[in-house]
């Protein structure tokens, strides 16, 4: 059976969550094609650092989420200029290429040529307008991505730039690719208008869609919800790493070497050119235990070393 579901919630992890539901739900006849949106958003791969990926101050002030997926690869920004699609079915109904296909008759419904590139992305004249990732657990699966309308480039190159922490890790980076938004390159090519294009696509590519649902926060709020708007999960999932935060105070330079495991403050020496005597240790201490949050961190610095 072919079914569309939208979501008409523009909060990410409303739509991660709905997502994982879907896929954990999935039957065996059922072919899934989902269309959401998120309000301003970085979401970074199953297995990324947020702190390599993204400029978190940045994010911060201007009121941004982070979120992460289950799926791995590199990190995107979101906006509601960005429409992301999800394919999802059963391991046995996978059909990587006609998920694909109905992709590029979408797009190419408005004049363009859509070129594949890898497995992970679609482009027009050579520029990349969408990024794919895929997850599959027990036997169920899913294949989904972004397709770029009229993304805010601009904040885009703020958000995916991270700031100058000094960080060691063993996260997996983004590659950086040149990008287009496809309604620069057609007008005609809007949110609605593509949704619509993807629909009559699925249709023909895959037979009559015999059911369409439509989600909001009034109707149903998804099993998974609390997990993906989770800290822990944000942040703490990343892998190992080392960083340096450097901090200017009252009684000199503070340096803080900080060893992070799954978002946990594991260890911490502070450093400093004070010709005070103080002794560390007990602030130390207090920051083993802590949620790796930098301003967190600092503010447990200021409060205890002034």
């Amino acid at each position: 059976m072919n079914k569309l579901v939208i979501s008409e919630e523009t909060n990410p992890y409303y739509n991660l969550a709905l997502e994982e539901e879907l896929l954990r739900t999935v039957e065996n006849d059922e072919n899934i094609l989902y269309l959401w949106q998120n309000d301003k958003t970085v979401v970074i791969g199953r297995n990324q650092n947020p702190y390599l990926e993204c400029n978190i101050d940045y994010m911060n002030e201007n009121n941004i989420f982070l979120a992460r997926r289950i799926s791995g690869g590199g990190a995107v920004f979101h906006d509601l200029a960005n429409l992301n699609f999800t394919f999802i079915t059963k391991e046995e109904n996978l059909d990587l290429e006609k998920q694909m296909k109905v992709l590029k008759l979408a797009v190419e419904g408005f004049g363009l040529n859509v070129e594949f590139s890898g497995r992970n992305d679609l482009l027009v004249n050579g520029r990349k307008f969408s990024g794919h990732a895929f997850y599959n657990e027990d036997g169920n699966y899913f294949h989904h991505g972004t397709l770029m309308v009229d993304v805010n480039v601009n904040i885009l190159g703020e958000v995916l730039n991270p700031s100058k922490l000094k960080l060691q890790s063993k996260g997996i980076k983004s590659v950086k690719s040149r990008v287009v938004n496809l309604n620069e390159l057609n007008n005609d090519i809007t949110i609605e208008s593509l949704k619509i294009s993807l629909e009559k696509a699925f249709e023909k590519v895959y037979g009559k869609i015999l059911e369409k649902d439509v989600y909001n926060a009034n109707f149903k709020t998804p099993r998974f919800y609390e997990k993906y708007k989770k800290t822990l999960w944000n942040f703490g999932e990343s892998p190992k790493y080392d960083v340096i935060l450097e901090e200017k105070l009252p009684i000199g330079n503070i340096q803080v070497n900080l060893n992070i495991e799954n978002g946990i403050v594991k260890k911490g020496n502070i450093h400093s050119d004070t010709l005070k005597k103080i002794n560390f240790k007990d602030v130390e201490e207090m920051l083993i235990g802590q949620i790796f949050l930098k301003e967190n961190i600092l503010n447990i610095i200021r409060e205890n070393l002034n």
